[in-house]
C-alpha cells in the first residue's frame, strides 16, 4: 500500500487530520443538503456530484479512523475503494458538463434521473475491477491501484478541452454561464492535478524503484502528498457548492440563512417606512 509509511499516524498528522475534518464534514453535509433540495424542487442537480460528495464524506470517516485504534489493512482497502470511486465520479461530472455544452440536444433527450442513478450504481462497482477481493475484505496492490487512479485524469482533460471548444461556438449560453461551466471544469482538473496526481505518481515511482520505505526524504515526501490528498474532499465541496449559478437560491433553503434573509428584509422595511 502507498497510504502512510507505517500504519500508525504521527501526532502532528493526526492533529492535521482532525483539524481539516472539523472543516470538511460540516461543508460536505451542507453541500449534500443543498443538492438534495435541488432534486426535491425538480431543479437540475447532478447525481454524480451527490455521489462524489458522499464518497468524500466516507473517505473522511476512514481517515479519522486511521488516527484511532481501529486502523487496519482492511480499513485501508475500504479507503482506496472510496477514493477510486470518487475519482470516477469526478470524471462523470466532467463528461456530463461536456455533453451539456457540446451535445445539448442529445443530452436533453437522453438525460434522466433514473439513467444517472443507474450509471452511478455502475461506477460504485468500478473499483472492484482493480481490487483483490478476499471476502469480506478488499485489498489493492500498487500497480492496479495506480492504474485505477490514473484513468480518470485523461478523461477529465479531454472533457475540459472539448468543453472549451464547445463554449466558443455556443450562442445560447450567457457569458456568465460559460465562465461558470468552464471554471467548474478547470477546478476539477486543477484539483486532480495538484492534490491527487502527485500521490499517484509517487505510487507509480515507488512500484518501479527500490526505494526503502524508511528513507527519510521519501517518507517526508510521502507524508506531504498524503496531506495534500486529504484536502481533496474540501476542494470538491468548495467547487460544487460555490461555483453554482444558483448558489443564492440554495443557501435560501437552509433554515439559518432563511432567518438571516427575513431579518434583513424586516430591517429594510423598517428603514423604508421611517424614511
Amino acid at each position: 500500500y502507498f497510504f502512510i509509511s507505517d500504519v500508525s499516524t504521527s501526532v502532528a498528522e493526526s492533529l492535521y487530520i482532525w483539524a481539516i475534518s472539523v472543516i470538511e464534514i460540516p461543508i460536505m453535509l451542507l453541500t449534500l443538503f443543498a443538492l438534495c433540495v435541488l432534486i426535491k424542487s425538480n431543479r437540475i442537480a447532478s447525481v454524480y456530484v451527490i455521489n462524489l460528495i458522499f464518497s468524500d464524506l466516507l473517505q473522511i470517516i476512514c481517515i479519522l479512523l486511521f488516527t484511532t485504534k481501529f486502523d487496519s489493512d482492511e480499513l485501508i482497502g475500504v479507503y482506496y475503494y472510496l477514493l477510486i470511486a470518487g475519482l470516477y465520479f469526478m470524471a462523470c461530472v466532467a463528461f456530463e458538463r461536456y455533453l451539456l455544452v457540446s451535445h445539448p440536444h442529445w443530452y436533453k433527450s437522453h438525460h434522466s434521473l433514473k439513467r444517472s442513478c443507474f450509471v452511478s450504481l455502475m461506477v460504485w462497482f468500478v473499483p472492484l475491477i482493480f481490487a483483490d477481493i478476499k471476502p469480506p475484505y478488499l485489498y489493492f496492490t500498487d500497480l492496479p491501484q495506480t492504474i485505477a487512479c490514473f484513468i480518470p485524469y485523461p478523461i477529465i482533460i479531454l472533457c475540459f478541452v472539448g468543453t472549451y471548444r464547445g463554449l466558443s461556438h455556443s450562442i445560447s449560453l450567457t457569458s456568465l454561464n460559460r465562465k461558470l461551466i468552464l471554471g467548474s471544469l478547470f477546478l476539477v482538473l486543477l484539483t486532480y492535478t495538484c492534490l491527487i496526481l502527485p500521490f499517484v505518481i509517487m505510487d507509480f515511482f515507488n512500484y518501479f524503484t527500490s526505494i526503502e520505505r524508511m528513507n527519510m526524504v521519501y517518507e517526508k515526501a510521502d507524508r506531504f502528498l498524503e496531506c495534500l490528498l486529504y484536502l481533496n474532499p474540501l476542494a470538491d465541496c468548495l467547487l460544487y457548492l460555490f461555483m453554482r449559478a444558483d448558489v443564492v437560491d440554495i443557501m435560501k433553503s437552509v433554515p439559518c440563512c432563511c432567518k438571516t434573509d427575513r431579518r434583513q428584509n424586516s430591517t429594510r422595511l423598517a428603514t423604508s417606512s421611517n424614511s
